[in-house]
């Protein structure tokens, strides 16, 4: 076979080298020789399988043959015996010259004809000896009581034939043979047989390399072996696994036991074959050494073993030189797709192997030269598109900076008269003698509150997706936190006739408290708005080394397939909310992403119908040995503020006396400025330091609340309590944790929350105000 013609691509293509080694062509080298490989081995396994399978048949036949060979020379052998002792038997005794001397000297004959023959006697019915002719013995003749017989059998045979084997005290074993004699009425001659010469004649046996011969009786005694020392021992192998695998197959039917696995006589693994005698009932075993009767076999097997190492190093050489030559004009693909993937849209190659390759890098370069087509054109229109481009960015990023100066200017300018409308309806409302006015001003302020709440919604989720939202770590108790939670949220559940209940044990957590209690306080508005009936439980549970806190209701309850959507933005279930619900569906996805600043677990359980627990784990915990605290005062008592001095600071004058007159209203002194100036210079003039400071964080230019508050606490030199009023998305974080933070619009309830907390340096009210 000619191997195909590859022409290398050009060397401008700068084509890598060919290896000698290519991947692909160890790939189909491989894939080949494991075939190749695989085919040898079930070949050689089939081969070794039914080589093994013949060599035991023939093992079998062979066997088979030696033990009937072997039981035909033993049943020839007692038969000649039989014969001889026939033949005198059949003499005519009793008739004249046939007498005891005559018969005497004919059995002597006998004896010197058949040495297995050891003694003879002739008895009458009565078991009397008549005559006894004997190798060892003197002769005897007509005893008058019965004699027992030299070897201790009985007086006469019980049955004509061949009866059971005896030993003597030598071990010798002997074999009766009982005939009757002819011409007299009942006399039988027994004949002993000594069974030596039969283990003479097993021991002339042919038998495989290894293998041996033995006879066993019918009650398992080894009465013949090639080994006479074997006899001697009178063994008995009634038990042994081939005596009884024989009779068993007897007893079934089959002609003899077949080549049958077991332990030889002396333990060792043998292979053993049985054949039953005619007359009398003994069995011949013919065994052979496994390894010995194997060999045949292993050899087959080492041969197919050598032509399988062979044949597979002839399939790997043969796989490795078809697999290159296979491989060598896609290598050649590969390096030319290389080439063009660098950047070489160039690249041809050239292959002439008439056949589906060939057409392959035909297209190939065809493909090659539509693509340098391509991209020379697709780099004009580049170059065009990359011009619109970079002038749609440039409209676009105008676009957003005045997208964001518009929201900045639209967020600030619209907060200030809600801010404003809100308070001068809480003030107006204080002023209105008439319930009917008053209810108005009610409605009013409803709507205005409506308002405040989505303003606060949007202005929490626009701060919280601005990353601007960051996480203040520190030590507080859980008690007092809580207890600020259910003196907020107590009346708004009291007002739809349920039940609040706060349970938290004496243990201090370091996270934001802030941040969780505005998580909490939102959990508990949404738990109140869904429930009807019944009540709502924020509770603690231990989760092993940390705590987990639950807020737990009996209201409608979330569908599984909505578990996950409640926590989007705009989401409201609306076949569930209360009517005149202003919101926007902001609260729960607040949730979710504070307590993702604050790296909280967060999950959902609920049941339709039966209610809803939404759970917080957090991490650790400390056990608090302090007291509990005292409850915390209603930060919505109009008393608290009774008496206190506060200076109100505000650059719009509708806010500002707005604000007065609700601070007023609830019988504090107050005192206004429109700027920081004039906020110092009346404070210079009062003897009486300021309770508390309320500020607007802008205070006309260059003017800032942050700044005034500083300014006043120097002057007093006291850290005078501050609220700080605000319509900016971020706040400036120079010393407000030591002031509250509002952000507009913020009606009467916040302010008079605010002031109060600031009086006792509470939480921030703006941290539990519903979203």
């Amino acid at each position: 076979m000619t191997p195909p013609r590859v022409d290398e691509p050009a060397p401008a293509l700068n084509a890598p080298p060919s290896t000698a080694r290519s991947p692909l062509a160890r790939r189909f080298a491989r894939q080949v020789a494991a075939v190749s490989l695989s085919l040898l081995i079930v070949a050689g396994a089939v081969e070794g399988y039914f080589g093994y399978r013949e060599a035991r048949q023939q093992l079998t036949h062979l066997q088979a043959v030696q033990a009937h060979a072997a039981a035909a020379e033993i049943e020839q052998y007692l038969r000649n015996v039989q014969h001889g002792f026939e033949q005198v038997q059949a003499l005519p005794w009793g008739q004249v010259d046939f007498d005891v001397p005559r018969r005497r000297e004919e059995l002597h004959r006998l004896l010197a004809l058949n040495p297995a023959l050891v003694e003879v006697r002739d008895l009458d019915a009565q078991g009397r000896e008549l005559l006894f002719v004997s190798r060892r013995l003197p002769d005897r003749v007509a005893t008058p009581q019965p004699q027992p017989p030299s070897d201790g059998a009985a007086p006469h045979a019980a049955a004509l034939g061949f009866g059971s084997p005896s030993f003597d005290d030598s071990a010798a074993a002997h074999l009766p043979l009982a005939l009757r004699r002819s011409g007299a009425a009942a006399v039988t001659s027994v004949a002993l047989i000594n069974l030596r010469f039969l283990s003479d004649v097993v021991s002339g046996l042919r038998v495989a390399e290894g293998g041996q011969t033995y006879v066993v009786d019918a009650a398992g005694r080894l009465i013949a072996h090639a080994d006479p020392t074997q006899a001697l021992r009178r063994r008995v192998l009634a038990s042994h696994g081939p005596v009884v695998a024989a009779r068993a197959a007897l007893a079934a039917g089959a002609a003899h036991l077949r080549a049958m696995d077991s332990l030889g006589l002396e333990g060792a693994p043998t292979i053993t074959t049985a054949v039953p005698l005619q007359s009398p009932p003994w069995l011949v075993f013919v065994e052979q050494p496994r390894a010995a009767a194997l060999q045949p076999a292993w050899a087959t097997l080492q041969r197919s073993l050598l032509l399988l190492i062979v044949g597979a190093g002839v399939a790997a050489a043969a796989s490795w030189v078809f697999a290159r030559r296979m491989a060598a004009p896609i290598s050649a693909l590969r390096r030319a797709t290389a080439t063009l993937a660098a950047g070489q849209l160039g690249a041809q190659l050239q292959v002439r192997t008439g056949d589906e390759i060939e057409g392959l890098a035909d297209d190939f370069n065809a493909m090659s030269l539509r693509l340098r087509q391509s991209y020379e054109e697709l780099e004009g229109k580049v170059l065009m598109r990359t011009a619109e481009l970079a002038t749609s960015r440039d409209e676009a990023l105008r676009a957003n900076a005045a997208k964001t100066r518009f929201l900045a200017a639209a967020s600030h300018d619209l907060r200030q008269p809600m801010h404003a409308i809100g308070l001068l309806i809480a003030l107006l409302r204080e002023r209105l003698p008439q319930p009917e006015l008053r209810a108005l001003a009610d409605k009013a302020q409803q709507a205005t509150s409506g308002m405040e709440i989505l303003f606060g919604g949007l202005l929490d989720i626009s701060k919280l997706d601005a990353g601007v939202v960051q996480a203040r770590v520190e030590a507080f108790a859980l008690p007092s936190l809580l207890d600020q939670l259910r003196l907020t949220y107590a009346p708004l559940a009291l007002s739809k006739g349920l039940r609040l209940r706060v349970c938290a044990p004496q243990v201090v957590l370091r996270t934001d408290p802030v941040l969780l209690l505005r998580i909490l306080g939102n959990l508990v508005a949404n738990a109140i708005r869904y429930t009807h009936t019944g009540g709502v439980l924020v509770g603690v549970r231990r989760r092993g080394d940390g705590l987990a806190l639950q807020v737990i209701d009996t209201g409608v309850g979330i569908a599984a397939e909505q578990l996950e959507a409640v926590f989007e933005e705009f989401v409201r279930l609306d076949n569930n909310r209360d009517a005149g619900d202003p919101g926007l569906g902001l609260g729960l996805a607040i949730v979710k992403r504070s307590a993702q600043v604050l790296g909280l677990p967060l999950r959902v359980l609920s049941t339709p119908g039966r209610g809803s627990m939404f759970e917080l784990l957090l991490p650790g915990f400390e056990v608090s040995w302090a007291p509990p605290a005292a409850p915390a005062a209603n930060v919505l008592d109009a008393g608290a503020l009774q008496g206190a001095f506060v200076i109100v600071v505000d650059d719009d004058g509708q806010g500002r006396d707005a604000t007065v007159g609700l601070i007023a209203q609830w019988g504090a002194l107050v005192v206004s400025a429109a700027s920081a100036q004039a906020a110092l210079g009346e404070c210079a003039q009062h003897l009486r330091v300021p309770d508390v400071i309320v500020t607007d964080q802008h205070l006309g230019p260059g003017a800032d609340g942050l700044a005034l508050i500083g300014a006043l606490r120097a002057q007093a030199e006291v850290m005078i309590p501050a609220v700080l009023v605000t319509a900016e998305l971020q706040v400036d974080q120079r010393g407000t944790a030591e002031m509250q933070v509002l952000h507009k619009p913020a009606g009467a309830v916040r302010l008079r929350a605010a002031l109060v907390a600031a009086l006792r340096g509470g939480l921030a009210p703006e941290a539990v105000a519903p979203t």
